[in-house]
């Protein structure tokens, strides 16, 4: 864990003021706080110690079928999704990752952030939502017996997420930066939920 002075300073930064670590990074303005890979690292040992502890069977998350799809397709999607959520979550936290600054980048291309530094943002809001639904499952776990649902889980994590980017896009007004993240989350939602179970259901189908 090395849960030093640095990793708590920069958890409760990253929920005060977001903007001082990742503008903090990406400035080179490092000393004070951890490093986004070491703080995944952490955020990933806190959650593999609660799910060993509080945690019960996840039941995946639900799966809409699509009326233009066959019904074999619709069928090798839900599985792929199962399996994606149940067996591999951290891989598609991974992908995750991969996918949503590439968004980043050419909804706010003007900004002239890389991709390199976008990753390092989505890192610490993807170590920090793992962190907060920890904390939160210690407490809703044992009263209700029964994990969060997915859906709160998603609601915490958008919202989080539009705070921070709000945090970190500070140049443009209100009106210019809200579209686009939105339209960066819709793209993320629509990737995530139908884009990678479909291609994965096409080209490897499951039964």
């Amino acid at each position: 864990f090395n849960l030093d002075k640095g990793f708590f300073f920069t958890f409760w930064n990253l929920l005060k003021q977001p903007e001082f670590i990742t503008q903090g990074f990406i400035n080179g303005k490092r000393k004070r706080f951890t490093n986004p890979v070491k703080y995944l690292i952490i955020a990933t040992a806190i959650q593999a110690l609660s799910e060993s502890i509080i945690m019960f069977e996840e039941q995946g998350i639900p799966f809409t079928s699509f009326s233009f799809l066959s019904n074999e397709l619709n069928q090798s999607m839900h599985l792929w999704n199962q399996t994606l959520t149940l067996n591999y979550p951290k891989l598609l936290g991974i992908i995750n990752l991969l996918v949503w600054p590439i968004q980043l980048y050419l909804l706010f291309k003007k900004l002239k952030y890389n991709i390199p530094e976008l990753i390092a943002v989505m890192i610490y809001i993807y170590g920090t939502v793992v962190i907060l639904i920890q904390i939160i499952s210690f407490i809703h776990n044992p009263l209700t017996g029964k994990n969060i649902p997915i859906e709160l889980v998603g609601f915490m994590a958008t919202l989080y997420m539009l705070y921070v980017l709000l945090k970190f896009y500070r140049r443009g007004s209100i009106s210019w930066r809200i579209p686009k993240i939105i339209v960066g989350m819709l793209f993320l939602f629509a990737f995530r939920m139908f884009i990678l179970p479909f291609s994965l259901a096409y080209f490897f189908p499951l039964h």
